[in-house]
């Protein structure tokens, strides 16, 4: 297994990655998303893949992430915006080494800090968050607009 950067004829591997993440998308919507973010230097997207038999890349796992700026600090705030291992792959250290790369790429861009955010019902990901370094600092809120 390797993890290499996410491009837009990537689209087929990930929408049903993203499905499983619970994010039903279709090639069409990926693709799209990946033309909206094109050429920023904010966002990023990477693949963990594993090579087949036939020579060809197995997608088994997908990371974006997303560096801002906040007022209250004086260094940016990098968001690992999505995570998901496919079902028949986990717990075979994908997510660690897609983790592992955003966090570096966080690194390289400055970032004082990253943030992920996780569904209360996803409990499984938050003891491996956990076992990261990551902590539990805050309560998020949403609301749809």
């Amino acid at each position: 297994m390797h993890i290499r950067r996410a491009v837009p004829v990537d689209a087929p591997a990930i929408a049903p990655l993203l499905g499983q993440l619970g994010y039903p998308s279709t090639v069409e919507d990926v693709a799209a998303r990946f033309a909206r973010v094109a050429g920023s230097e904010t966002d990023e997207a990477w693949l963990a893949v594993d090579p087949d038999e036939a020579d060809a890349e197995a997608v088994i796992g997908f990371a974006s992430g997303h560096v801002r700026w906040a007022y209250e600090l004086d260094a940016p705030v990098a968001q690992l915006t999505a995570l998901v291992v496919a079902e028949s792959n986990r717990g075979t250290g994908a997510g660690r080494a897609l983790v592992a790369t955003f966090e570096e790429w966080a690194t390289a861009a400055g970032a004082a800090r990253a943030t992920v955010s996780s569904s209360f019902r996803r409990t499984g990901a938050h003891a491996f968050y956990e076992r990261l370094g990551y902590e539990q600092l805050s309560k998020k809120f949403d609301k749809s607009l």
